[in-house]
Parts: structure tokens; C-alpha cells; sequence
């Protein structure tokens, strides 16, 4: 059965003159194709009359009985529903050859609930159309419905085309929105043993030939059972969190990261917390990223116009990272290493900010003790060991971080003055070989850096021109690597020493028509040791 009512979720409404309703049967099926040819119309049609109103045309189509009522949930379709809107009156085509009247339409009929109307606000209502204005809202609602109290499982979907054409298949349109759309999906798994999972996707995309666009928004939540008390209240704790992630990295000029809120996730509630959100438009200020929290340890990855990054920390430290102090001083003097390697490199400013935030951030929210390590080797060094030799280590878990990409720098005129490619990468390995028995222990800590870096530049500050072939071209590699060992026996240590190895090497080459007429090598060595004890 077919009907017709207002999309009251996404404005308000007035009486307006009524129309003959078979007239407006008549319409309906002709707009709708074979689609409707099968449905029967009995329904009423009202204004919009609100300021912020989109002036275009909704149209509901329900395949449902016309006694059956929405349920609040939502958990039924396929039902579009239709509605007009204040703007110029939407005729629909009279002649398969002229364009088809653009119409709102949701695959399930909304029933006033908080999520649906978010979506039509940030659809509709929304004075940007950015990642971020889109995203606005919508994870907390998510997360505010699977965290309710309930004895079943979740299950909830909905679907809204911004611009679909009523001239064509509208299950297809629908289906086709995960199709080119930038999707956020977030899992989390509890101790319990329970997942929910949630997910929403933007399609901003306009449709190929012959096909209804499918330009609008998806949302879904689910969960595999009902969650505890502690769970749910751990589930709703993410939600401003969730908000300010995504509102960092939905910025379309400059994306932020801000892990804040999802780092501080309840351990002893949550065994994993998995964010990725993937985003097909080519060269787009955000084209991918990845969070992995949980027992294993902890990872991000991040792709976008700035270039790519990919860090990973381990679950615990080796022993323990002493105190506060000691971490964040650590974590102070990686900075100053990354810096420096940037100055050097020339690489990109908004990339190396990303890189340095998601560092300190998934350091500073790293396990502080080894307690839950599983019993091996460094569970064999005594207790009162450890507090010798802790003082000694950087304090920080180990890990692996890089970065690379293309950078580009303007000279005082704004003319590109150079351009390149950085590759940098920072590492932390700790070894340990104990003997409880023979009450001997060895620990060997290792950091290590890498950085590339290839860029050419125009002479005289002037505007660089590649295919003139009159130009300098500069390559830096750069390689350091310090080592602690340490030995003990009878919990007394015996040794501490660090090893400093540095290596740096910087090519200056003048080309001058597409020829190098001089070649400059610059190259720095440094080897320290220092006694720790």
C-alpha cells in the first residue's frame, strides 16, 4: 500500500489547499515506474513551512499494509517516505525525456527519534558540507541507543537519499549509497564476550549516467547480545569522545586528531576498541585512518593529502615506566628528536603536527606497569632489580612510528620554491635474558632513527621550474641508533653502559639544463659511549 505524509522529523508543517487525490495517485505512479505500479495511493499532502527548508520534493512509498503503524525502532523497510518541501512547487516529469524531480527519501518512514533527526539536520539544515558537518551528532546518538537498557540484541538502520530520482528503483539507490561513500566504523568488544558495532557513511557522490544519484546518508548500530550495567555505562562514556575524533578528522582543510576521550576507554570493561574510516574521494584532505586500542597493544594508521603515517605500541612496557615524570620527559625528548628531523628534511608542517599529536597522545595513554605480562622473560627479574634498572630505560613502551609524503614551500611571492618527498621512522626494541636461578639478567634497549629525504629547489628564491632543467637538488639520509645494555647478577647490577652511533650524510647538486655541473657531500659521524654507572 502506498502512502503519502510529511517528513515531520525534519520540519514543521502548515495546511495546505487539498489535492484530488486521484490526481495525485496519477502522479505517484508515474513517477514511480514499475517500482509502484503495484501499490495503491490513499494519503494526505502537506507544506513545510520552516526557515531553514530545503525546497525540494519527498515522496513515501511503503510496501506495508496501510493499517500497519511504524514501530519507534525502526526496524522495518523498505518505506520511503515523501513530503513537500516550502520551496518552488516539484512537478514531475511529464515525458520519460525531461530530467526527473530530485526527492528526499528514507528507507524506513521516521518515527521522531533523536538519530533521524540528526540526520536531516546535518542533511538538509547544515550551512557546511564538510566530513565533519556531516559526522556532527550522530556517533553519540549511536552510541546513546546501543548503551539503553536492554534484554535482547541491537539492531538498528537507517537510510536517507538526499537526492534520489522517483523515476528509478529506489531499493537499488538505496543499495548503491555504500557505493563511493566515506564510512566510519567503530567495533567494540567487551569482556563479556558481546560486540557492537557501528557504523555511519556519507555519500556525497553524484550518480553515473542512467542512475538516481545516491547522494545522502547511512547509519547502523548492533550489538551480538545485551550488555551489563558497567558496560553500558563504559559505552556512553565514549560518546563525547567518538564526537571530538571525528570532528578533528573531518576537517576539510586541516584535520586534527584528538584521541583523548578514546583513549581513556574502560580496560577493565572493553578487551578492544577498533575505529577505521575510509573515504574513496581522490585527494581528499582525509583518505583513511585507523585506530586499534585493546590488549595486544595499541596502533594508528592515517593516509590524506599530507601524506601517511603508521605508529604501533606495545601492550605494556617492559618492566615499568617508572614515574610520570620520567615518561613525559621521554616522550619530550622524542619530540625534540622528531622536530629536528623535520627542520632537516623539509618535511610537511600539517603531517609532522599529526605525527608528533597521535605520538604523545598514544604514549601518554599507555599502560604504566607490567603486571598483566604474561609470565616470561622479564617476569623473571626480581622485583628489587627492577627499580635499578628502570631509571636507566627511556620509560616509554616499545613502539614503531613513521611517517612519509610529498611537501611543497612557497617563496615570499607564493610561487612554489621547492618540493619533495620525506620519509622519517623511530623505533624502541628491549630484549631481556634472565635466570632467576642463576640470578643473572641482561637487558638491552635500542632506539633507533631513519630519515630520507629527496627535494628540489629553484635558485635565487625564484618560482621552481623541473622542466627547465636549472635547479638545485638536495637527498639527506640520516641514520642514528643508541643502545643501553645492562647487566646484573645477584639483583645487583653490574654494568650500565649507552652507545651513540650517528650517521648523516647531505647531497647538494647544481643542475644546470637538465645537468649536474657540481655534486657536494656532507657528511657528519659521531660515535659516543657513556658509562651509566
Amino acid at each position: 500500500m502506498t502512502s503519502l505524509s510529511l517528513l515531520s522529523a525534519a520540519r514543521g508543517a502548515v495546511p495546505t489547499p487539498s489535492m484530488d487525490r486521484e490526481v495525485l495517485r496519477q502522479r505517484v505512479q508515474e513517477a514511480g515506474g514499475d517500482a509502484l505500479a503495484s501499490a495503491s495511493t490513499a494519503a494526505a499532502v502537506q507544506t513545510g513551512a520552516t526557515d531553514d527548508a530545503v525546497p525540494t520534493a519527498s515522496i513515501i512509498w511503503s510496501t506495508q499494509s496501510q493499517d500497519r503503524a511504524v514501530p519507534p525502532d525502526n526496524t522495518y523497510g523498505p518505506l520511503v517516505s515523501v513530503a513537500w518541501g516550502s520551496g518552488p512547487k516539484a512537478e514531475l516529469p511529464d515525458s520519460p525525456a525531461a530530467e526527473p524531480q530530485r526527492v528526499q527519501a528514507w528507507a524506513t518512514a521516521p518515527a521522531g527519534d533523536a538519530i533521524s533527526r540528526q540526520m536531516a539536520h546535518n542533511e538538509f539544515r547544515s550551512t557546511e558540507r564538510t566530513l565533519a558537518s556531516q559526522w556532527n551528532g550522530l556517533g553519540s546518538a549511536l552510541l546513546s541507543m546501543a548503551s539503553a537498557p536492554s534484554t535482547s540484541p541491537l539492531n538498528y538502520q537507517q537510510t536517507l537519499l538526499s537526492a534520489a530520482d522517483p523515476t528509478q528503483p529506489l531499493k537499488e539507490q538505496f543499495d548503491r549509497l555504500q557505493k563511493g561513500a566515506t564510512t566510519v566504523t567503530l567495533q567494540i568488544k567487551t569482556r563479556s564476550g558481546q560486540t557492537v558495532d557501528l557504523q555511519i557513511a556519507v555519500n556525497r557522490q553524484p550518480g553515473a549516467l542512467g542512475e538516481g544519484s545516491s547522494q545522502g546518508l547511512q547509519v547502523s548500530v548492533s550489538s551480538t547480545g545485551p550488555l551489563s550495567e558497567t558496560e553500558r555505562r563504559a559505552l556512553a562514556a565514549l560518546s563525547q569522545g567518538l564526537e571530538d575524533t571525528l570532528a578533528g578528522l573531518g576537517d576539510a582543510d586541516a584535520p586534527e586528531i584528538d584521541l583523548s576521550g578514546l583513549l581513556a576507554y574502560d580496560r577493565s570493561a572493553f578487551s578492544q576498541l577498533n575505529l577505521d574510516i575510509q573515504n574513496p574521494t581522490a585527494s581528499a584532505a582525509l583518505g583513511s585512518f585507523a585506530l586499534h586500542l585493546g590488549d595486544g597493544g595499541s596502533s594508528l594508521s592515517y593516509q590524506g593529502a599530507a601524506g601517511k603515517m603508521d605508529l604501533r605500541l606495545d601492550a605494556t612496557p617492559p618492566f615499568q615506566t617508572g614515574s610520570a615524570q620520567q615518561r613525559q620527559a621521554a616522550i619530550a625528548q622524542q619530540l625534540q628528536l622528531i622536530d629536528a628531523a623535520a627542520d632537516r628534511s623539509h618535511a610537511d608542517e600539517k603531517l609532522v603536527a599529526l605525527f608528533k599529536s597521535s605520538f604523545s597522545q598514544l604514549h601518554g595513554a599507555a599502560p604504566t606497569t607490567a603486571g598483566d605480562t604474561p609470565v616470561g622473560e622479564t617476569s623473571a627479574v626480581d622485583a628489587a632489580l627492577v627499580e635499578k634498572v628502570q631509571p636507566l630505560l627511556s620509560g616509554l613502551v616499545d613502539f614503531e612510528a613513521s611517517f612519509s609524503g610529498d611537501f611543497s614551500r612557497d617563496n615570499r611571492w607564493g610561487n612554489v620554491n621547492e618540493q619533495g618527498k620525506a620519509q622519517y621512522a623511530i623505533s624502541q626494541k628491549t630484549t631481556v635474558d634472565a635466570d632467576r636461578k642463576e640470578k643473572t639478567a641482561g637487558i638491552i634497549q635500542t632506539q633507533s632513527e631513519q630519515l630520507q629525504s629527496n627535494y628540489a629547489k629553484a635558485r635565487y628564491d625564484g618560482a621552481l621550474d623541473i622542466l627547465s632543467g636549472n635547479f638545485d637538488r638536495y637527498a639527506i639520509q640520516d641514520h642514528r641508533t643508541v643502545s643501553t645494555l645492562i647487566s646484573a647478577a645477584d639483583n645487583k647490577l653490574t654494568s650500565a653502559v649507552r652507545s651513540t652511533d650517528r650517521q648523516q650524510l647531505e647531497t647538494h647538486e647544481t643542475v644546470v639544463k637538465h645537468r649536474v655541473v657540481d655534486r657536494r657531500e656532507t657528511p657528519d659521524q659521531q660515535h659516543l659511549l657513556t658509562l651509566l654507572m
